[in-house]
């Protein structure tokens, strides 16, 4: 039996959902992750809109630019470029009505969020939602990274 992909790509009607941030700035550190082909992959797809459960949206566009947004308000949170697998250039939303976090705080925020999304990724890969497994679920992918 073949396993049954869940993944909720990130489409155009997901992009015409979110909102982009108002107040990005800068942070000093740069993220420690590094992202494999298959991480980048599924970031490529993207994460659309699932259930309240899954708490961020993703993608990686063309531009090699990663986003990631909110899903329940549909703003944009981070921002960060892929080169040659490195994350570079973190930017954090800062506008007071949308989120505000330490900014020496937020390359690890950054990174648990991430680590979540891929994660997220590759469990609907495997055909495992938030609620538990699909008739037709293979075995949970070890986590990443």
């Amino acid at each position: 039996m073949s396993v049954h992909d869940l993944r909720p790509l990130f489409t155009e009607r997901s992009a015409a959902q979110v909102r982009p941030g108002l107040a990005m700035v800068p942070v000093a550190e740069a993220p420690r992750l590094a992202l494999d082909a298959d991480a980048a992959g599924l970031l490529r797809d993207g994460l659309g809109t699932f259930d309240m459960e899954i708490r961020w949206l993703a993608h990686l566009d063309d531009t090699a630019t990663l986003r990631l947004w909110r899903s329940w308000t549909g703003f944009q949170v981070y921002e960060a470029r892929v080169i040659t697998a490195r994350l570079t250039g973190l930017k954090v939303e800062q506008h007071p009505d949308r989120h505000t976090g330490k900014l020496s705080d937020e390359p690890m925020q950054f990174e648990r969020v991430l680590i979540r999304v891929v994660n997220d990724l590759r469990r609907f890969r495997a055909g495992h939602t938030p609620y538990g497994p699909s008739p037709a679920a293979g075995p949970l992918p070890d986590p990443w990274p």
